[in-house]
């Protein structure tokens, strides 16, 4: 016997996600695990750490080359990044 109150997997995964305010948090994972496919596998293996603080990207890389190669598009990365994200994450991107 089917019961009239049913209802989607994926509503009653929204409805607990908007419940619970975890639609931000996700969406900055989403950002970060991002990260390799839009900068490229190269210099995704030469980026120590990803974290995000502020609406700030704070990104370490390896190579100080790399690092100043980033520096010039790094407002094209941000806007590419919070695309990929499906929603406006960060506003600006450091690179240390």
């Amino acid at each position: 016997m089917r019961r009239n109150n049913t209802r989607s997997i994926s509503e009653v995964i929204s409805e607990y996600v908007e419940a619970f305010r975890l639609k931000g948090k996700l969406s900055e994972v989403k950002l970060i695990n991002s990260w390799s496919e839009i900068i490229g596998e190269k210099i995704a293996k030469r980026t120590l750490e990803l974290k995000i603080q502020n609406r700030k990207l704070f990104v370490k890389i390896q190579s100080s080359i790399i690092r100043q190669e980033l520096m010039m598009i790094r407002t094209e990365l941000v806007k590419r990044l919070n695309a990929k994200a499906g929603e406006s994450v960060i506003d600006e991107m450091i690179l240390y």
